[in-house]
């Protein structure tokens, strides 16, 4: 077991084990460069066949998604060989598995049960577009993870591979009966396995909506998918027809591909009964009238002009309609009214612009228990698929290419997708040729797993200065520049020369949002992100400048943009739906309040100030309560901090309580308190301080005082014992 606190690689650290198997450990970790969560699988190489039979799924699950980018498939960003043990560095995936929720609440809601078939269809057709072709061949609910904001996240890749024709020796059952397809089993003697393809996923699918929908799991008596409106009459025959199809015993009578199993799920109402019937009333009307149609002449070009008016129409009320409901906060049915109309007409930018934005914003607007109304991943993906299709000719769209591309850039970090889009887009645009190719190169760099950062630093630094004479301080494209440009400075602050230009750049950025008084963007927003680069950036120009005078104002401006990032996460708090900050809630603004916190008492520290950095660490600690999971190491920090205080006054423990009285009361005070702080005793920092200080809240060093030579003793109060006799007599 890897011990809290140990940093591999020189970047990631352990934080704390998060779930554990036969012969695997895994560990949330951070990386301290990127200041981004990640799991860490650790897997002890002992040598046994057991253990090579892991490592040897490892790898191929490894080799898989190295190369993946999609947001419903994981990452795996590096694999570490440290003295015999592997460790397999991905992305960190919170929350609880279909599989769970299921046990818990039964069947699921129709909607949702769509919304996850939608994001796991596109995941699956994702791996089925690679070069080669990756076939899952293991959907089922509990390899699908229901993340805290809503979405669905696919694990597991251990029987997935790359779709090469096999070895017929190959006769391994891969799969879990009852949601696999019946050519993962081949035939009695086990062969054929070899067959299974894209359909195969596509059973599986199906078979996992079955369960989800109904409640039933196939793998359980009676070991059979009837019809679901069976089990729930109130079901859409639409579904019905669709999982039924997925789930044909012969893979050429389900969907071919995942496209098509996308569309029919888009669209599963155009397949109930009820729709069709009404429909076929619709289709008698219009024969009826049809004569009259053509007698009266519809079909001349005064006609066709009318019905493009009509058309025109019916976009723009779906477009004001959307727009109502965004502005009333209902951003589901907002989405839906853009979506309409870009399916009216899907060459028209501004439908595809809209129904991105409301995606966005309903993914910034967290529930108290995490949840969003939207997920983000769902809107781009339904873009995305058009794109794909080239509906309306809108792969040729700049402006719709742009606004795809920037939101898996800065909303989702995504920069292999957003690096894909921003190269569709025309290099002699005028509005979007020049930003989209700074984008693109930028996406280039940080896509790649070694990052050159000294020429990636070059292209924002040139990107910084077009920035700044290209754009007014109301033009909101700026500001959405200078947020990219400062997250990234951020991010490589520690590279030579980095920090102070970069603190140039965004105390500019500040000065240029100052003056803007337009409404597309909302300033508040954008100075919550400036603050956090300004802060991180002054952090490290404090630490390392030689100059005190320096010192000292880089961490006076680490306090005060600390206090202006707060003024604003407070708003943003109020602007939520009741999301608060401490007590058992796990959410992104508790990790922001405790890192520039943290910073803001680091800062007064190294300015000497004891009073302020322990009211700082009291501050924090009011905040969080003892139950977040954050609190043990304020609490460890706070405790540190006395700690290291005292020892720089004197290193024998057993002088603290002369020498620095004060402090040493702080000290036992926060011990005391410390010690129904949650998790505090898996803490490393607070366990390696633990002893000394037990041992002084129990007046062990006292003892050691007593015991000390008179002549000491008298030293250690500033007298002697000449002067102690003088005074006697």
């Amino acid at each position: 077991m890897t011990k809290e606190g140990t940093v591999l690689d020189g970047k990631y650290e352990i934080w704390k084990e998060v779930g554990r198997g036969g012969m695997s450990i895994v560990y949330l970790a951070r990386d301290n460069r990127l200041n981004k969560q990640w799991a860490v699988k650790e897997i002890k190489n002992d040598g046994s066949k057991s253990t090579k039979t892991l490592l040897k799924g490892l790898e191929r699950e490894a080799n898989i998604l190295k190369n993946v980018d999609h947001p419903v498939l994981p990452r795996i960003v590096d694999i570490i060989n440290q003295e015999g043990t592997i460790y397999v560095v991905m992305d960190f995936i919170e929350g609880t598995t279909i599989q769970d929720r299921l046990k818990k609440e039964g069947a699921q809601p129709q909607d949702l049960v769509i919304e996850w078939g939608l994001q796991l269809a596109s995941a699956l057709d994702y791996l089925h577009n690679m070069n080669p072709p990756v076939i899952y061949r293991d959907m089922k609910p509990s390899n699908v993870m229901i993340k805290p904001e809503g979405g669905v996240k696919l694990i597991d890749f251990g029987t997935a591979k790359e779709y090469i024709v096999e070895n017929n020796a190959d006769t391994t059952a891969l799969g879990t009966r009852g949601y696999a397809a019946p050519e993962q089993f081949g035939d009695a003697q086990g062969r054929g396995i070899y067959k299974t393809d894209a359909r195969t996923d596509i059973y599986n699918l199906g078979a996992t909506l079955y369960h989800i929908v109904t409640g039933k799991n196939p793998c359980e008596p009676p070991y059979e998918m009837k019809p679901i409106r069976e089990w729930n009459p109130s079901l859409s025959s639409g579904l019905e027809k669709i999982i039924l199809k997925c789930t044909q015993p012969n893979p050429n009578d389900r969907y071919q591909n995942c496209s098509e199993l996308m569309y029919a799920l888009e669209h599963y109402t155009e397949l109930d009964d009820a729709y069709k019937k009404k429909n076929k009333k619709k289709l008698a009307a219009f024969v009826a009238t049809s004569v009259l149609t053509v007698a009266a002449g519809i079909t001349s070009l005064v006609g066709y002009i009318g019905m493009q008016q009509i058309k025109l129409d019916n976009y723009n009320t779906y477009i004001e309609t959307g727009n109502e409901y965004r502005a009333q906060g209902d951003y589901v049915r907002a989405a839906e009214e853009y979506k309409n109309a870009f399916e009216l007409d899907g060459s028209d930018a501004e439908a595809y612009e809209k129904y991105i934005q409301v995606y966005i914003d309903a993914s910034n607007e967290l529930r108290p228990d995490g949840t969003t109304d939207l997920q983000l991943e769902t809107g781009l993906n339904v873009v995305a698929n058009r794109v794909k299709a080239g509906h309306g000719s809108v792969n040729k769209n700049d402006q719709v290419l742009y606004k795809l591309a920037i939101t898996y850039f800065d909303e989702l970090g995504d920069y292999k997708l957003a690096n894909k889009y921003f190269n569709m887009i025309d290099p002699k645009d005028k509005d979007y040729g020049e930003l989209a190719q700074y984008y693109g190169s930028v996406s280039m760099f940080l896509s790649s797993t070694n990052v050159n950062a000294s020429e990636l630093m070059e292209e924002i630094n040139s990107f910084a200065v077009y920035n700044q004479n290209e754009y007014t301080n109301q033009n909101d494209v700026k500001f959405i520049n200078y947020k990219t440009i400062g997250r990234i400075y951020a991010t490589y602050v520690t590279e030579d020369g980095v920090a102070e230009y970069a603190d140039e750049v965004m105390n500019q950025a500040c000065e240029d949002l100052e003056e803007y008084t337009g409404t597309t963007i909302n300033p508040n927003d954008y100075f919550y992100s400036y603050y956090e680069n300004l802060i991180v950036i002054n952090e490290y120009l404090a630490k390392n400048t030689e100059n005190e005078n320096l010192r000292e104002q880089y961490n006076n401006a680490v306090i005060n943009y600390t206090d202006e990032y707060l003024t604003i996460l407070n708003i943003k708090l109020a602007e939520s739906e009741g999301l608060t900050i401490g007590g058992e809630s796990d959410n992104i603004f508790n990790t922001s309040y405790y890192n520039v916190m943290s910073g803001k008492a680091d800062a007064y520290a190294n300015l000497g100030d004891y009073d302020n950095t322990i009211a700082t660490y009291e501050e924090i600690e009011e905040i969080l309560g003892e139950k977040n999971a954050l609190s043990n190491k304020v609490y460890a920090d706070h405790l540190d901090y006395i700690y290291s205080y005292c020892v720089e006054v004197d290193q024998d423990p057993a002088n603290w309580k002369k020498k620095c009285p004060t402090q040493v009361e702080d000290l036992l005070a926060i011990y005391e308190e410390g010690q129904d702080v949650k998790d505090i005793t898996i803490n490393r920092t607070w366990n390696k301080r633990k002893d000394t200080v037990d041992k002084l809240s129990k007046g062990q060093y006292d003892e050691k005082e007593k015991d000390k030579p008179t002549t000491e003793n008298s030293e250690a109060d500033g007298t002697t014992e000449a002067e102690d006799g003088e005074m006697g007599e």
